[in-house]
């Protein structure tokens, strides 16, 4: 699954940036572009199986909670760092330009790592509160969690907008950016 991922998001970027004008007035070219929208939702899904693997295999091995937080918060630090990487690589091959606001644009390895390291304090917060361990918290806590970020998300984007925040962490909780209003093609943590 992470090949087609890789495979989809190379096609889709590469016929965005190489193909003319009147390339991109074909059928194939919207096809192409439609297959784009997948990438993100498969690493997202990608992670999140990773993540829950790591997590049974640590719990399987009577792991205590910290060294389980441990474990996947670094996990998520580390892809965090590298997506920051990959922003300053894309904005230094665009020096010139690109913005300097790119800088601090939301993408997906972004909100992979920041998620990582969310859903690591909640597994601390949940192994550590419950005894005996249970097959079941953990599932029932990620399924909480799933349902009360679809329930906030419109709230975060309308009423409840953190406006008072600077752009670049609203971006994280909304995908606001710089543009003073959410934009949908951004991945924030409430999408």
């Amino acid at each position: 699954m992470r090949g087609l991922a890789c495979l989809l998001m190379f096609q889709t970027d590469c016929y965005d940036s190489w193909l003319n004008a009147d390339a991109r007035k074909t059928t194939f070219f919207m096809w192409s572009q439609l297959g784009g929208t997948l990438p993100a939702p498969l690493f997202l899904f990608l992670a999140g199986i990773s993540f829950a693997l790591v997590t049974d295999r640590l719990v399987q091995k009577g792991a205590s909670p910290a060294p389980i937080a441990r474990t996947t918060i670094d996990l998520g630090a580390e892809i965090f760092g590298l997506g920051i990487l990959f922003r300053l690589q894309e904005f230094l091959i665009a020096l010139g330009w690109a913005p300097w606001s790119d800088l601090f644009r939301v993408d997906i390895l972004n909100i992979i790592g920041v998620s990582m390291m969310l859903m690591g304090l909640l597994c601390w917060l949940v192994l550590s509160r419950s005894q005996p361990r249970s097959q079941v918290v953990l599932p029932v806590s990620a399924i909480g969690i799933a349902l009360a970020i679809a329930v906030v998300t419109p709230l975060l984007w309308t009423l409840w907008r953190p406006g008072w925040l600077p752009w670049p962490q609203e971006s994280y909780i909304n995908g606001v950016h710089n543009f003073h209003q959410p934009e949908p093609w951004l991945f924030p943590i409430f999408p």
